[in-house]
């Protein structure tokens, strides 16, 4: 097997500034988006309002940088648009629901879930570093949804439940990706689902008549903002930043997200977290990061 040429440091430099390029677009946007949403905008509609930018914007990147023929859509490109539907409305109604920081948490616990995922459909008990990265999450899950210090009735239920969806629903996106990016045209199959799921919010939108709200002079700039700030521009950046460095550590960089949302959020919102939803928080980031760094040794050794 031929050896990967070795990556320049300034181009692993370059890659990493593209992270946190990434990491700051998707927690302002989240804030953004929690800004509409106490304006009584709807979140199903501001996420196809989203894909819609993205979908177009990506169209323009798509003819200025494609390389060669487009393939034609096959069935797994279509069901992964199908999945980011899914993901992109539980995203928003988590956000809605929880504090900008928590829904973020709660996403968060999907590189385990990816993990623990192809342990198992590998038919293999999974390491003892999975387990115990499962376990810290859980404990993790408990403490940033308030259950030890809330009576039950108090728990918003359905905004945890909504926000371990979302984590579902990108670790169901990610595995997806991972099978259709050896096409070698990531840009090409960006496009293509975010062309399926504004398919599906274009649908779903015509039984819910024209969203006038965001149309609005009061929103639309914020709408725009969350579409390419919060979709386009970072998923753009994400795919060029992995070009340049390990996946791995883009993947921990990435951690940085609910730290960053929460400082956004106290300062736009006031938005506080207790200490013990601090310390779940802290749990979770800290599985996800070793997790990651024990799968990247593992590929090491594996490696020929």
């Amino acid at each position: 097997m031929a050896n990967t040429p070795p990556r320049s440091s300034s181009s692993q430099t370059l890659g990493l500034v593209a992270i946190l390029l990434t990491v700051l677009c998707w927690a302002f946007a989240a804030n953004v988006a929690f800004d509409l949403f106490t304006t009584g905008i709807n979140p199903l509609e501001l996420a196809g309002a989203s894909a819609m930018i993205t979908t177009f914007g990506l169209a323009i990147v798509h003819c200025f940088w494609s390389c060669g023929q487009a393939q034609p859509m096959n069935l797994k490109q279509f069901v992964l648009g199908g999945i980011l539907v899914l993901l992109v409305a539980a995203d928003y109604v988590a956000i809605q629901q929880l504090p900008v920081a928590i829904a973020i948490v709660l996403l968060f616990t999907s590189p385990i879930l990816v993990v623990l995922w192809t342990a198992l459909a590998a038919h293999r008990i999974p390491s003892r570093s999975v387990l115990m990265a499962l376990a810290l999450s859980i404990l993790g899950v408990v403490l940033v949804s308030k259950l030890l210090e809330s009576r039950l009735e108090q728990v918003n239920w359905f905004g945890i439940g909504i926000g371990l969806i979302t984590a579902g629903c990108f670790a169901a996106y990610v595995i997806l990706s991972e099978q259709l990016v050896e096409t070698g045209e990531p840009v090409g199959i960006l496009l293509k689902t975010y062309a399926v799921a504004s398919l599906f919010w274009l649908a779903y939108q015509l039984t819910q008549g024209l969203p006038l709200n965001l149309l609005s002079p009061n929103h639309f700039s914020k709408v725009l903002v969350v579409g390419i700030v919060g979709n386009l521009l970072p998923y753009l950046m994400f795919l060029w930043s992995i070009q340049r460095v390990n996946a791995e550590r883009a993947a921990i960089v990435a951690t940085l997200e609910p730290l960053v949302a929460a400082i956004l959020a106290w300062l736009w919102f006031g938005q506080t977290l207790t200490l013990l939803q601090i310390i779940g928080g802290v749990l979770i980031m800290s599985a996800v990061t070793v997790l990651q760094l024990k799968e990247a040794e593992s590929v090491q050794v594996q490696r020929p």
